[in-house]
């Protein structure tokens, strides 16, 4: 067991979502998430009872309630008028709600509760204030509240175990690495295996997670969709295909009736295709999804490869409007493949 843990422990896993980031022992993976900018959530769960929560929450990216809130975003947008810094949150009251609600979880289960929060500091070079706290009562936690004047996001996250448990030697690496916001105008995503970067304007606009496949799909407003997917067992799926077929039918590139080429990709035969959205309906789709602006992504671009080395099929496709350069050499350079 203990040699089983240290191998474990040993190699660690880049977690990535919407500009987090963090690594955890590679045997960890992703067990929640939420795709929503204002008010985020992720887990991440160890093999035993250990796992990292983290909850986030951005006023400035939350949806318009009002009329004049839609007004006033509209006005800001044309003018390139950034959302106005409300400044540091009350960290402390923040906190101390979200360890009351764990401290009567404790409670009802019988179990003692005690925590201690360490006064705030200054961290990141000054991008962020904190507050570190640890826990015991129904096992033991170890995290810290910040927030972060760059991304003016404000982020509580906690490694949370048995009692058994290393929870401040995990805790020690999470936080040690732990970035809030991406680096160059590019996000790190990075789950089960796949770890790429998507530039940091595009949003999540849906994920699936199942059993030998991830496909993450990303949109902007002014630059269209990007669809990141990969398979495992290539050795097994890619039998009856060539990868050129894999990109056309397991993919959606044989929708826009593309040219496909060899290429090379990571250091890997790889096969890409560039085609239109046809057809009345896709490209009433499109034209709506772009709305209010009148740019519709008619223009597809797509690159599949095989590597040998992880056993995996990777898929990068990108749908923009004509004219916007395209992202496709990044987007395959920043996709790790092994």
């Amino acid at each position: 067991m203990k040699d089983r843990r240290a191998a474990s422990e040993a190699t660690r896993a880049l977690i990535g979502w919407d500009g987090i980031r963090f690594t955890v022992p590679g045997d960890w993976n992703v067990t929640g998430v939420s795709a929503d900018r204002a008010e985020g959530y992720l887990k991440v769960d160890s093999p035993g009872t250990m796992f990292v929560q983290l909850k986030w929450s951005d006023p400035s990216r939350a949806a318009p309630r009002t009329l004049m809130e839609v007004v006033a975003r509209g006005a800001r947008l044309v003018r390139r008028v950034p959302q106005p810094d409300k400044g540091t949150p009350d960290l402390r009251s923040m906190l101390d709600a979200y360890l009351k609600e764990t401290e009567k979880r404790a409670r009802k289960g019988g179990q003692t509760f005690n925590c201690k929060v360490k006064p705030e500091s200054v961290e990141a070079n000054g991008e962020r204030t904190a507050h570190n706290f640890t826990w015991t009562g129904a096992g033991q936690g170890q995290g810290k509240i910040w927030y972060c004047g760059v991304c003016r996001r404000t982020v509580i996250a906690q490694v949370v175990g048995q009692v058994k448990d290393p929870v401040a030697d995990i805790a020690a690496c999470v936080f040690g690495e732990m970035r809030d916001h991406g680096e160059g105008g590019w996000n790190a995503w990075g789950a089960f295996d796949l770890v790429a970067s998507v530039p940091a304007d595009y949003a999540l606009r849906a994920h699936k997670f199942m059993s030998g496949y991830l496909r993450l799909e990303f949109w902007c407003r002014p630059k269209g969709r990007i669809v990141l997917e990969r398979w495992g067992l290539a050795n097994l799926a890619r039998r009856k295909f060539t990868l050129r077929e894999w990109l056309g039918r397991m993919a959606e590139g044989d929708r826009h009736r593309p040219e496909y080429a060899d290429a090379a990709m990571n250091g890997h035969p790889g096969v890409r295709a560039r085609g239109q959205v046809r057809g009345v309906v896709a490209r009433v789709a499109a034209l709506r999804d772009a709305l209010p602006a009148l740019r519709p992504a008619l223009e597809y671009e797509g690159c599949a490869w095989e590597c040998e080395e992880t056993n995996k099929l990777y898929a990068v496709q990108l749908w923009r409007p004509r004219g916007v350069p395209t992202p496709m050499a990044d987007l395959v350079a920043r996709c790790e493949c092994h």
